[in-house]
């Protein structure tokens, strides 16, 4: 059991990824050229947001390659401890638990947001004057009708239909359920059968005929249990080698921009049929991130140190405290530094106090509703669900 859940280099990528989001996001609101390509938008002198934008270094903030990267760690490691075990209800345990687990923090961050923004400690708007963003400052958190989308967002818009209205990452919640509920499911289809890996590559082809990349991550995800268990008996020059080479590419792909403007990147260079799949860069340049580490135990090192095992285990709060704290905490601070020290300063002022309270906050929320939210729904499953059904089936054996 030890072995199955020694998965800490996979929440340090989760970690590294969500704070990445972070970035990006931050990046939008207060640098967002480097993301339209725009340069009346830039705040930087020598065009030095659009450089990056169109680089590939700018990979590090693609917000929705790293959101890919998310997907394809669910499916791997919602499978990985039923890979190990095979035990039937490790799935139904898993199925039972996800709405609660997802639920608790969203439900959380929904009412955190409602009331900042009934006392006006929302700044964004303000700050639009001179920020330029066309991300977070047209009518992010200012909006009529707030108590009636609050009842509705908090019943079932948010997780069910991703609404945005209170948090932007809210749309990659019904992906994120569908997508855990989707794993459980083709895990206990295909329970009884030793062609799974078949299955597998027959899902993978119908994600590919009709462009379902969302359940292709979670796919994809689950087809890593097949590489970790292969992982040792192969060269591990070999393994390097090609960790090395799949993180270069994965890398890569995810730089591609998430607008589809090619305008000054390298994909200017490729060939009109490469570039007909674009679509599918970012999910596959996740799972061959993803893949990388799985295959490299160098690499595993890495992301297994303090700081990356501190971001994985607050990530789901980091992840859906970053924008409130954006449009708040930020903005303020901006609105209340950019004369005296002027915008670039001020920026770099915003960012690490920003980094610094989110970090703070992302930690407390984790501690005192993440995990008693996990703890909760485990809770609920086994005296609720597990144990009616239990004595259901006592009953109809009696």
């Amino acid at each position: 059991m030890n072995k199955i859940n020694k998965v800490l280099y996979l929440d340090g990528i989760r970690g590294f990824a969500a704070f990445m989001v972070f970035c990006h996001h931050f990046l939008l609101s207060f640098y967002t050229s480097h993301y339209t390509f725009n340069r009346e938008l830039q705040h930087l002198p020598n065009d030095w947001e659009l450089k990056y934008g169109q680089s590939v270094f700018s990979v590090f903030t693609n917000g929705n390659y790293f959101v890919n990267v998310f997907f394809v760690l669910s499916g791997f490691v919602l499978s990985r401890k039923y890979f190990h075990t095979h035990k039937f209800s490790d799935l139904i345990s898993g199925a039972h638990r996800r709405f609660l687990r997802l639920y608790i923090p969203i439900a959380f961050t929904i009412i955190l947001v409602y009331l900042l923004m009934i006392s006006g400690l929302f700044f964004n708007a303000e700050a639009s004057v001179f920020v330029k963003s066309q991300w977070c400052y047209e009518g992010l958190f200012h909006f009529t009708d707030a108590g009636t989308r609050f009842i509705q967002a908090l019943l079932y818009n948010a997780l069910l239909n991703g609404d945005q209205f209170f948090n932007t990452t809210f749309w990659t919640m019904p992906i994120e359920l569908y997508g855990s509920l989707f794993v459980f499911a083709f895990l206990a289809l295909t329970h009884t059968t030793k062609k799974r890996g078949n299955f597998i590559l027959i899902l993978l082809l119908y994600c590919y005929l009709t462009n379902s990349m969302n359940l292709a991550m979670f796919t994809l995800g689950i087809s890593l249990n097949f590489v970790e268990q292969r992982q040792n008996r192969g060269n591990r020059f070999l393994n390097f080698f090609y960790s090395v080479l799949l993180l270069v590419l994965g890398l890569a792909m995810g730089s591609y921009p998430t607008t589809g403007v090619r305008t000054g990147t390298f994909f200017e260079q490729l060939g009109h049929t490469l570039l007909e799949y674009n679509q599918w860069f970012h999910p596959v340049g996740a799972y061959f991130l993803v893949l990388a580490f799985v295959i490299s135990p160098t690499f595993q090192k890495f992301f297994s140190i303090k700081i990356f095992a501190f971001l994985g285990y607050i990530s789901f709060s980091l992840y859906l405290l970053h924008v409130p704290i954006i449009a708040s905490l930020s903005s303020y601070i901006l609105l209340h530094t950019h004369n005296q020290l002027g915008y670039n300063y001020s920026v770099l002022l915003v960012f690490i106090t920003s980094s610094i309270v989110l970090l703070i906050l992302s930690w407390l929320m984790t501690k005192y509703i993440d995990d008693k939210g996990v703890s909760f729904a485990h809770m609920f499953y086994e005296r609720y669900i597990r144990k009616t059904a239990i004595v259901e089936e006592q009953k109809e054996l009696s």
